[in-house]
């Protein structure tokens, strides 16, 4: 237990643990009570305090970036993603609760929480998975492919040390879903789709000669490595690219792509995507498959040379 978990202990006296309540409250129970805690909180905040809220707190402090020009280049994106059969949606700014911890081994600290069942959109790629198994689970034609993209400001709970990254920032996200053909197939045509997308966008904004892609070989991907060097259709090959293994993290399977931008003191990761199991734990079928992808959209902005190459 923390410092602050343990004031607050001491401050209440003697009662249930956190693990206790958690366990014993229903999900509703908790809203109905945090709610209402909310509400009685509220008769405390005086308008002055808010104004330095306002000021102070990073998570409501506007963003620094041109806002017609960012507006731009997200239409801009999402025009040619449908072009790539890629359907454009507009995501609400709440998920439901637990939609990344649940499903992608992201730690509920890194997530604004919030009442009625619902957290911030911190990643909208899990809510396109989320939109796509409930696709998957209704559709009658089980080789459909379904493939989205959205623009999303995501509000991310974590603090950084690059001032590039901010609490909330604008992304651009793709996820495709579909059902196992064998021989890594599917895996193999998102990670050529989503990377032809990526490069095409990225190549609007950087030199080509300043971007490399990096494969990250994950745990029993041999045999897809094999089926991958096979395939000749890839997109990446135009780029330079290098292979390495990256055998413990687990929130990609098989294969992550990161693309980077070359600088003049280094680099920086400015887009990745990989295979992902989570519609097979939503739907409880192993047979599914998921190809999730993001750029980051508001850096591409702040680094690049504008939405028409100026």
């Amino acid at each position: 237990m923390n410092k602050v978990l343990e004031k607050i202990h001491r401050k209440l006296g003697a009662g249930p643990a956190l693990a206790e309540l958690a366990e014993q409250l229903s999900l509703s129970e908790l809203n109905t009570f945090l709610l209402e805690l909310f509400r009685l909180k509220t008769r405390q905040v005086a308008p002055a305090q808010l104004l330095r809220q306002f000021a102070s707190n990073r998570f409501v402090t506007p963003a620094a970036v041109d806002s017609m020009a960012l507006r731009q280049i997200e239409l801009d994106w999402l025009k040619y993603a449908q072009e790539q059969y890629f359907h454009p949606l507009t995501l609400s700014p709440l998920a439901p609760f637990g939609a990344c911890s649940a499903i992608g081994h992201v730690d509920q600290n890194n997530v604004l929480s919030a009442v009625r069942g619902t957290e911030v959109v911190s990643d909208a790629t899990n809510v396109l998975a989320l939109q796509i198994a409930q696709d998957a689970k209704a559709a009658r034609n089980k080789n459909a492919i379904f493939r989205y993209a959205a623009t999303h400001r995501h509000v991310r709970g974590q603090a950084f040390d690059n001032p590039n990254f901010t609490a909330h920032f604008s992304v651009f996200c793709m996820a495709s879903g579909g059902w196992d053909t064998g021989n890594s197939a599917f895996e193999l045509s998102q990670l050529n789709e989503h990377l032809n997308v990526i490069l095409s966008l990225l190549r609007r904004h950087f030199p080509e000669d300043r971007l490399f892609i990096r494969f990250y070989r994950k745990k029993n991907a041999a045999v897809f490595m094999e089926r991958m060097e096979e395939f000749q259709q890839g997109a990446w090959h135009s780029l330079p690219h290098e292979f390495c293994d990256d055998l413990e993290h687990e929130y990609y399977h098989l294969i992550q792509a990161k693309v980077f931008l070359r600088l003049d003191d280094g680099e920086i990761d400015l887009a990745d995507g990989g295979p992902v199991d989570w519609t097979q734990r939503l739907l409880s079928n192993r047979k599914h498959r998921l190809f999730i992808s993001g750029i980051g959209l508001e850096l591409v902005h702040k680094l690049g040379r504008g939405a028409h190459g100026t």
